[in-house]
């Protein structure tokens, strides 16, 4: 479901007229629904680490470097994610001020053990402590994230027109196009670079994309849960009191059922097993 569509569905629902170019409309309402529906999503986004955001990452470490760049995508870290692939050993934190401050003062090497710290503004904000030195040069630092993707761009089909500046989205990947045309018949698959369909010629594009640019961009969430948001908010703005609050005990059921947590063995053979989903846990069964 598009945002033309999540908003054109919240106006007809709420006894609205709207202007169908949502995006470029100047027309008071539209404008207001979309604003809705672009805080609604960044909500959502920001409320749960969802499985639809995850992304991994790698980097390589230089003998003498400390610090390194985050993905372009970056959000926040998934907690206890960081591995030395190549010795096999965890890469222990983060590093809280006080503990950094410790190894720093008091010059403790952690030996087998690295640690990092996200830290600063700058544009390496990856700290790895010790600093790495000539026999972890190479080294292969992985981790998973949260990418700050909580919209889509239409997804590529091919002899579709796209606008210049515009987006697209294709098996997993997200591309940008300067010129703009008219698209060939080979999809793009490319992870670095620029390479033609055929017709256009698209960038890959590893950065955010967390608003809605086009009337055609969709949520990576359930578009009717987003739609519900949007009326709910729509209606409170306006006075609408025939509206039912559904929206923050369908949005944690939602989470609920997108999100598996560690199965926790707590039993043995005389005994049932505990298990865990969503921060709740029972014994014997599943929930």
């Amino acid at each position: 479901m598009s945002l033309a569509t999540i908003v054109a569905n919240v106006a007809a629902e709420a006894g609205y007229t709207i202007e169908s170019n949502v995006t470029t409309s100047t027309e008071t309402t539209t404008k207001q629904l979309v604003a809705i529906t672009q805080r609604i999503n960044r909500d959502m986004f920001e409320a749960y680490p969802w499985p639809a955001c995850y992304a991994s990452a790698s980097i390589t470490l230089v003998s003498g470097q400390a610090t390194y760049a985050l993905p372009a995508s970056f959000s926040w870290y998934q907690y206890e994610s960081f591995w030395n692939s190549s010795t096999r050993w965890r890469i222990l934190g983060p590093m809280s001020e006080q503990e950094y401050a410790e190894v720093r003062g008091f010059g403790l090497n952690t030996a087998v053990y690295q640690r990092f710290q996200i830290k600063g503004l700058s544009n390496n904000q990856l700290l790895i402590y010790p600093t790495p030195g000539t026999t972890n040069n190479g080294n292969i630092i992985v981790f998973q994230y949260i990418a700050d993707r909580c919209v889509k761009p239409k997804t590529w089909t091919t002899s579709t027109a796209f606008a210049a500046n515009s987006y697209c989205f294709y098996n997993g990947n997200y591309y940008q196009t300067t010129a703009g045309g008219t698209t060939g018949a080979t999809p793009p698959t490319h992870t670095s670079g620029s390479v033609s369909d055929g017709g256009v010629t698209w960038a890959y594009y590893d950065g955010a994309y967390s608003t809605f640019l086009a009337d055609t961009d969709v949520s990576v969430f359930n578009e009717k849960l987003v739609e519900l948001g949007v009326l709910e908010r729509f209606a409170e703005i306006h006075g609408l009191e025939n509206i039912q609050p559904k929206f923050t005990m369908q949005l944690h059921e939602e989470f609920g059922r997108t999100y598996t947590g560690k199965i926790l063995y707590a039993g043995d053979q005389t005994r049932a097993s505990m298990f865990a989903r969503s921060g709740k846990a029972i014994f014997g069964t599943w929930i």
